[in-house]
């Protein structure tokens, strides 16, 4: 995770907030690698995660539950990051992630 967030200019990235599972065992490099606040959100509460389940849902539709991401290459876990990247939001007033990060207009949302 590190190295895909040490690819933006570091200013972008203010505050990152995880999930409670163990994969973020190393929270503390990631924050201080990007230079960003980490919070982790409230134990079965989704209503704290909103964005994040959403993305979720919208990366399962790539990779269904259980799909061992080992065994999944390096290029397509790229080719479903730029389709992720260049599907516009509503949230973002149907812009896709890339505009806006472009523009400089507001956080980025993972």
């Amino acid at each position: 995770m590190n190295e895909r967030l040490t690819n933006f200019d570091s200013s972008w990235i203010k505050t990152i907030t995880f999930d409670n599972g163990k994969e973020f065992a190393r929270h503390g490099e990631i924050a201080k690698d990007v230079n960003a606040k980490t919070y982790f959100t409230r134990p079965y509460t989704s209503q704290d995660k909103g964005t994040v389940e959403n993305r979720i849902g919208v990366i399962r539709r790539f990779f269904p539950k259980k799909t061992d991401l080992r065994e999944v290459s390096a290029k397509r876990i790229k080719e479903v990051e730029k389709l992720l990247n260049y599907r516009p939001i509503r949230k973002f007033n149907y812009n896709n992630p890339i505009e806006v990060l472009n523009n400089k207009c507001v956080a980025l949302i993972t």
